[in-house]
């Protein structure tokens, strides 16, 4: 009786590490989708060019998409207890910065560089490998469930961060919503943050070795014979599958990318407010929230590569839709491109991240998913100066978007690739 009762806080606790990895997310839905008001903001502030504003972000995806191996090594080691509430004060540094810079090039030191270390650190691929190992047998609801955290921080922040833009401005932007990042991200990981028991068995760390006895209360595949246990000497680069989810989230993200970060512009040349914009941004963050959970426990069900596909299709279909439909302001089109992106947005890290944990075991769950991520930030490096480029040289994004519309097509064909390259791992037999 007594062991049972002590065993059964710890099979709970898993709800508690959910309700942290929710938060973390509405930090990062609510960083990546502060960009598209940000951008037309500081573009009229510094007076640069579409292409050059929108560097500042792409930039971002470039630094965070070489950080993202190495800080998903980092996680395996230290732990997330650590780790998250770091990434809190990282973002609070660099948010407050960027709110005193006199020069464009300044944002590139501290957003680009600084705080993207901050908001990578506690996006969704480190919320991948710390969640999917609490629940096993569930993790695609579960990692749904979390990731509703990214729609709420899409549906909040944008029409918040716009009305305090419009009244205070942009310096102001900043360093509002980077202490508020900051109190989600930091106080309650550090208190409440742990690893899974199984990841404890695996990679123990001094405080861990006490909790021996928690290793029988999550059963997962994490202790694999054909991956090794050694969290140090597994090589990510190395895994044929690992490449291909790689393959599908550049696609997928390059695509979003370049339509998400300049929406907020396009609208406004569709005959649309800004606030009125921000506010439908906010409103497809309404949708995500309740969709996310839905289609994690549908991809559980009836595969992830089944579900992808249908959540790229709407992402497809999104942007024909605003391409096709916008003109003139239709309040229609904007109503279909809200419920589309609402539904279909962030589903691709959330399917890929739990098609990864399928197949890899939680102690190298981290590195994996580090440099799967860096498909991500591929699309953030790539996706949004791709389009401002674009912009600048015709004065409309058709093109831009058109060439989105073919991305969200082949990261489908990436990912159902995937099942050629996987291996799956034999389950150790108590």
């Amino acid at each position: 009786m007594d062991h049972q009762e002590s065993t059964k806080p710890k099979r709970n606790y898993g709800w508690v590490i959910l309700g942290l990895c929710f938060g973390n997310l509405i930090v990062e839905g609510g960083v990546t989708r502060s960009q598209p008001v940000f951008l037309p903001a500081l573009r009229q502030g510094f007076g640069g060019s579409a292409a050059m504003t929108a560097a500042i972000f792409s930039a971002s995806g470039f630094f965070g998409g070489l950080a993202a191996p190495v800080l998903g090594k980092i996680l395996d080691i230290i732990g997330p207890k650590y780790m998250f509430p770091l990434a809190g004060i990282v973002i609070l540094l660099g948010w407050w910065a960027c709110s005193m810079v006199n020069h464009m090039w300044q944002l590139f030191i501290f957003y680009s560089l600084i705080s993207a270390l901050g908001h990578i650190s506690i996006g969704s691929f480190t919320t991948t490998a710390v969640l999917a190992p609490w629940f096993p047998k569930s993790k695609g609801v579960m990692l749904g469930i979390a990731d509703s955290g990214n729609a709420t921080g899409q549906a909040i922040t944008p029409p918040l961060l716009q009305l305090a833009i419009t009244h205070y401005g942009w310096r102001a932007g900043f360093r509002i919503f980077g202490i508020l990042f900051f109190l989600i991200a930091a106080p309650l990981n550090f208190l409440l943050q742990k690893r899974a028991p199984d990841a404890v068995q695996q990679f123990p760390s001094p405080e861990n070795i006490l909790e021996e006895n928690t290793e029988s209360s999550i059963d997962t595949r994490s202790q694999s014979g054909d991956i090794s246990d050694d969290a140090y000497k597994f090589n990510a680069l190395k895994e044929p599958a690992v490449w291909m989810l790689l393959v599908s989230r550049a696609t997928a993200s390059i695509s979003n990318q370049m339509t998400s970060l300049h929406i907020i512009a396009f609208f406004v040349m569709a005959g649309y407010g800004e606030m009125q914009s921000a506010a439908a941004i906010g409103a497809a963050g309404l949708f995500g929230i309740g969709a996310r959970p839905v289609f994690g426990i549908l991809s559980d069900k009836i595969g992830r590569e089944i579900v992808f596909t249908i959540a790229m299709g709407m992402t497809f279909m999104a942007v024909l839709v605003i391409l096709l439909f916008t003109g003139g302001a239709s309040l229609w089109a904007l109503i279909i491109f809200v419920a589309l992106t609402g539904l279909s947005d962030g589903l691709s890290g959330l399917l890929l991240g739990a098609k990864a944990a399928d197949i890899y075991p939680s102690n190298v769950l981290g590195s994996v998913m580090g440099v799967v991520h860096v498909g991500r930030t591929m699309g953030t490096a790539v996706g949004g100066i791709l389009t401002g480029l674009l912009f600048d040289m015709n004065g409309n994004y058709d093109l831009a978007y058109w060439i989105a519309a073919v991305l969200a097509l082949l990261s489908i064909v990436a990912a159902w690739a995937v099942i050629v390259f996987e291996t799956k791992p034999k389950v150790h037999k108590v």
